[in-house]
This record gives structure tokens, C-alpha cells and sequence, in this order.
């Protein structure tokens, strides 16, 4: 599962738009897209908020990244 899919999961989830996520973070609908098409990655602050509002485990959304960005180094 790739980080992007698991926060879109993640959000659809709870319910809640790309734009009610944006407007929570104060970043715009564009950025939280990116991070849900794995163009980009969150930051560890907003990952934190993220782990609050979509009700899941910091640790559980900061491995999914380090196994990813793992997979990405060992191309």
C-alpha cells in the first residue's frame, strides 16, 4: 500500500473531502491531492494532525512512509 493510498483511505474513511482536510491544515486541496497521488509527502507535523483527525495510529502512518521511502532508495 502506498502512502497515497492509505491517506486517501484514511480519509474517505472518516468522511471527510480533500478540501475540509486543506482548510483543517491550512494548505490548499492541491497539496493534500498531491499527497494522495504520491507526488508528495506530508511533513511530520502535519502527519501528526493528520493521525489525529483520521483517528489512526502515528506510528502506523510514519511506518507506512518509512517503508515506502525505503522501497523508493532501494530502486
Amino acid at each position: 500500500m502506498s502512502v497515497g493510498h492509505a491517506l486517501k483511505e484514511a480519509r474517505m474513511n472518516v468522511g471527510v473531502t480533500q478540501e475540509q482536510v486543506a482548510q483543517k491544515l491550512f494548505v490548499t486541496r492541491q497539496t493534500v491531492s498531491r499527497w494522495e497521488q504520491d507526488k508528495t509527502l506530508p511533513n511530520v507535523h502535519v502527519l501528526k494532525t493528520l493521525s489525529v483527525l483520521y483517528g489512526i495510529p502515528i506510528d502506523f502512518m510514519s511506518g507506512i512512509i518509512h517503508y515506502w521511502a525505503c522501497a523508493l532508495s532501494s530502486r
